[in-house]
This record gives C-alpha cells, structure tokens and sequence, in this order.
C-alpha cells in the first residue's frame, strides 16, 4: 500500500471575453494541453455567450464554462463569476483581453483567488473607457503577460504596469502542422485560384486597426503591373462589406476572395505565395509567425512586436503602416524576384523553428504558473 500523500495539481481558470477564433484562443488551444497534466487542471470561462472553439476544448478533456452575456450591460455576470470561482477555487487565474482582464481583477480579487495573471497581447486597440478601466484594475494583477518586448513597453508607458510585473511570453506554434501539408493544389482548386497565379493572403479580421483597406489599395496597385494575381481575404469584422464595396470601386472584384472565418490555416497556407499583414498596430503577429512556419514570403507593416517576429530582408519584407506605394512595390519586387521568394521562405521557417516552438512556449507558462502559485 502507498503511503505517499499524493500531489494536488495546480487548477489554473482562464478567464477570456470569448471563445471566437482569435490569437488568444489559439495560444490556449496550442499550450494548454501540452502542460503536465499530473500538475495542473485547467479550466476556461468564456464571458460572453460565443462559444465557438468550446467543443475543440472539451474534446481535449479541458472543462468549459461560459457566463452567458449578450448585452454589454448584466451586473449577473460578476455574481455569475463570483458563484463559479467559489466553486472551483482556482489557484491561479489567467484573464484575457479588456473585459477578461477587468472583470476578472475584480471578482479575482474578491473571490479570494490567489494568485491573478491578465494578458495584455494588443497594442494600442484599447479606447478611452477601456484604458481607464484597464489602469485602475492592475494593481490587482499579479503579473501582466505580453507577447513581445515591444508590448511590454507600451503596457508600462500607457497602462502604466509596473515593469516587475510584466512577464514575456512568447507564443508558440506546432511546427509539424503548419510545415507538412500537401492540400496545396486541392486547397487552390477549391479557392479557384489558377496554378499560375501568384496567390495573395490576408488573415485575420476585417477591422479598421488591420488597415485591410490599405493592404487592398496596394494590391491593386501591384496588380496593375502584374495582372496574374489574385488576394483571398480570410476572416470576419465589421469592415466586410465596405472593404468588398473597395475592391468594387477600384475594379478588382475578380481578382479578390473574401473567405469568411476558416479552421483550415495550414491548408489555406500551402496554397498562398505570399501573405500581407497592413495592420496599423499589433502586439504580437502571430499570423506571421505561422505564415513563416509554412515557408511563406511575407510583407507587414513595421508596427509594434512585428520587427521582433521579422527582419526585413531577411525573413520577411518590412514597410510603413498606411504606406500604399512601398506595399505595392515590395508586392511587385517579391512577385517578380522568385530567388528572392525562396531565400526569405527558408531563412522564415529557420526563425520560427528557432524561437517560436510550442515547446518554447508551454515551458514559459509552466515557470509562471509555477511561480505565481501557492501550491508546493
């Protein structure tokens, strides 16, 4: 018979506005089954009512609760969080994204939760209210998490976190699905995109800090010289229908997808040429990173964490944010130049092997939820 006590594992709730596809979601859909699972028990806590990841959660065996909200006024939701923390007494708990992080400082703090970690993974996207709210809520954050130097920065000068509490994480990435597939030829035959044609792609949603309308103006630049070409444009937002009104307007339509939100990255990846990231702010490019796993030339503006994820001519192509013309120029030299093409492809997929393992990544995590956690 054992006499050995055995080990409470470490319980560890993520708090996140939403389970909608986002960067967020993934890096917790990517890290959270690879930590010890003899340590920790992980459960997550969608605020509002869109749950659409929570079954690729629950199949991983990872508990999911949401908070119901669909009106951006329900004082339940804080007693609603407040039952669920009781219940669950985590040790650590993880929030993500403004309302995440408020929402749960607060009900965190008067739930008696241990120990609090937010995520801070924008730059500059947050307005008046919500940098006001943010500010006087991280006192009670234990830890601030961000996903590059850059972002840390901006986190200390405009929210002003302490520097000792800023923890950076860099995300990480399952090299083997984004560097193995073979759907290429299938992926482009359902796309309809031509064999010969250099295949343009954006990721990511169709808002106005992506500056999308900028990366579609230099496109049908670049098209003007260059008529093989086509852009699919994966992802949702608010922007949709004016940015399909533009490719109307500047007589592109044909020669532009827009694709809606899609699970299939990897595939859809294999079939692009090139990816273009426009945003006029970002805190970390994951899109990028997983552009460069799968050995993708990639053009994006010189913005926030992005000259971290890429050095200019050598692992990708850097321009100013809302610069049309150096977009479209870089868009024509990289079509036109395949030598060039493959040379950033190569060294892209080396930097991501580098420094952007999922390995990496949960090992990170793993220190600071060790850290921050008052189970011995």
């Amino acid at each position: 018979m054992n006499s050995e006590t055995p080990v409470r594992r470490i319980k560890v709730l993520h708090l996140v506005t939403s389970l909608e596809v986002g960067g967020a979601q993934h890096n917790m859909l990517q890290g959270l089954p690879r930590l010890d699972p003899e340590k920790y028990e992980h459960i997550i806590c969608s605020i509002m009512d869109r749950t659409q990841m929570a079954e690729q959660f629950r199949q991983l065996g990872i508990e999911v609760h949401s908070l119901g909200l669909r009106r951006k006024i329900d004082l339940g939701v804080a007693i609603r969080l407040h039952s669920l923390l009781k219940r669950i007494r985590p040790d650590v708990m993880h929030t993500y994204l403004l309302h995440g992080n408020v929402l749960g400082r607060v009900v965190g703090r008067l739930s008696g939760v241990p120990s609090i970690i937010s995520s801070e993974l924008t730059i500059g996207q947050a307005r008046m209210w919500g940098r006001i709210t943010t500010k006087l809520t991280n006192p009670l954050a234990d830890a601030v998490e961000v996903n590059s130097v850059a972002g840390g920065e901006a986190v200390v000068s405009d929210l002003g976190v302490p520097k000792e509490k800023i923890k950076v994480v860099l995300p990480g990435l399952d090299l083997d699905e984004f560097g193995s597939t073979t759907n290429r030829d299938q992926m482009r035959l359902e796309l309809g995109v031509d064999a010969t044609k250099h295949l343009v792609l954006y990721i990511g949603r169709l808002r106005p800090v992506k500056g999308v309308e900028y990366g579609i103006k230099a496109f049908a630049s670049a098209l003007g010289e260059l008529p093989n070409m086509h852009m699919a444009l994966a992802g949702e937002g608010e922007q949709r229908e004016d940015l399909e009104a533009l490719a109307g307007i500047l007589g592109i339509s044909e020669h532009v997808s827009f694709l809606g939100v899609r699970n299939d990255l990897p595939d859809l990846l294999s079939a692009a040429d090139s990816v273009l990231m426009p945003s006029l702010t970002e805190g970390f490019p994951r899109v990028a990173i997983e552009a460069m796993a799968a050995g993708k030339s990639v053009i994006a503006t010189k913005v926030g964490g992005v000259p971290e994820a890429i050095t200019h001519g050598q692992s990708g192509i850097l321009v100013q944010p809302k610069n049309i013309e150096s977009m479209s120029t870089a868009l024509v030299e990289l079509v036109r130049d395949v030598e060039l093409q493959a040379r950033l492809s190569v060294a892209a997929r080396k930097h991501v092997e580098q420094n952007y393992s999922v390995e990496k990544y949960v090992a990170r995590l793993d220190e600071i939820y060790s850290q921050l956690s008052s189970v011995s």
